[in-house]
């Protein structure tokens, strides 16, 4: 009888960061192809003025790169671009977590956030904390160009 399994397995157990598991693997990238603006109130999401965000899921599916259209201040600081690593999906979401995220949840460890593509070309954020249903009040809106 091989031991071959059992080896496998162990070194499964020991090595959990050389998993196979693609985190984005049911999440579809398409649904996020294009340039977004994210809107707080009833103004035009996608006028020029605007912000405009890019994301880029990266080959493997376990990285997010969200690439803005110009600086912008963000609560990791100035930047034009922010990444995170995709901790989960499922076919509708993305869950994620800030590069250099410093807001810590109850158990101290750092904040989570899901994307949920709630129709074609619209989505909502939430901390994986807050109850379900419970989302903040941006709105990602997909504009034409």
């Amino acid at each position: 009888m091989s031991t071959a399994p059992f080896l496998l397995f162990s070194a499964a157990l020991l090595f959990p960061s050389f998993s196979t598991a693609q985190p984005a693997a049911g999440f579809a990238q398409a649904q996020l192809s294009g340039w977004w603006a994210e809107s707080y109130n009833t103004d035009q999401a996608c006028d020029p003025q605007n912000l405009r965000v890019r994301h880029t899921i990266s080959p493997e599916g376990r990285r997010l790169v969200i690439q803005f259209d110009r600086k912008w201040k963000t609560d990791l600081g100035e930047m034009d671009r922010i990444e995170a690593t995709i901790m989960s999906s499922t076919e509708r979401s993305l869950t994620i977590r800030y590069d250099g995220e410093s807001r810590t949840k109850r158990n101290g460890q750092p904040v989570e956030w899901e994307l949920s593509m709630v129709a074609p070309g619209v989505y909502r954020w939430r901390e994986t904390e807050w109850p379900a249903g419970t989302v903040n009040t941006v709105v990602g809106i997909r504009c034409a160009n």
